[in-house]
């Protein structure tokens, strides 16, 4: 069974809901959980301002603070790894690579961030996703990417492109857009 578990796709793909349903699934004992961005650390919270547009950062800022907040949590990774306990990520360096490119991938090969098991791409279209994003929350609090559908599709297809391709680590595409329930049995059907 697959221990370092990621879910990842864009926002609005249900990768809250799913992450949630398996921190149940699991239980919450030898389960280490992580969320990215980290909004409650520093970095984290610079990564917030730069969401909603409070700063503005060039392209190399960006990705170091996005490999930096996950950077953060590598020995915690590593130690829960030894442990032999199970690690789930809603997003990972994984959505970095998307992101980034090539650039992620050489500064990782500084680092060696731990690689998934698996990753779970949640696939949906940026129109879907707008249209979860603004049922949650409204377009009055949504960040630059949410409001952005031309990023959401591009985003979309280069996480395609990346899953595709086994960038990383190991990769199941699923259906973003089929029922929750049906998602979470293909996702444990997958882990077995």
């Amino acid at each position: 069974m697959a221990k370092f578990i990621v879910i990842e796709g864009i926002d609005g793909c249900g990768g809250n809901t799913q992450t949630n349903l398996l921190q149940k699934y699991f239980g919450k004992e030898n389960v280490l959980f992580l969320s990215f961005p980290a909004y409650n650390t520093k970095i984290g919270k610079l990564i917030d301002d730069f969401l909603h547009k409070r700063i503005m950062l060039n392209s190399d800022v960006e990705l170091l603070l996005y490999f930096g907040d996950i950077l953060q949590f590598k020995s915690s990774i590593l130690k829960a790894r030894k442990k032999g306990e199970i690690i789930l990520c809603d997003r990972y360096f994984t959505s970095t690579i998307v992101h980034q490119g090539e650039k992620a991938l050489e500064l990782n090969s500084i680092f060696n961030l731990p690689k998934p098991d698996v990753c779970f791409l949640l696939d949906v279209t940026g129109e879907e996703s707008q249209k979860r994003k603004t049922k949650e929350k409204g377009t009055f609090n949504s960040d630059r990417n949410e409001t952005n559908l031309f990023f959401l599709n591009d985003t979309r297809e280069k996480y395609l492109k990346v899953a595709k391709n086994q960038v990383f680590c190991k990769w199941e595409i699923i259906n973003g857009e089929k029922p929750i329930n049906e998602i979470f049995e293909i996702i444990k059907s997958k882990l077995k």
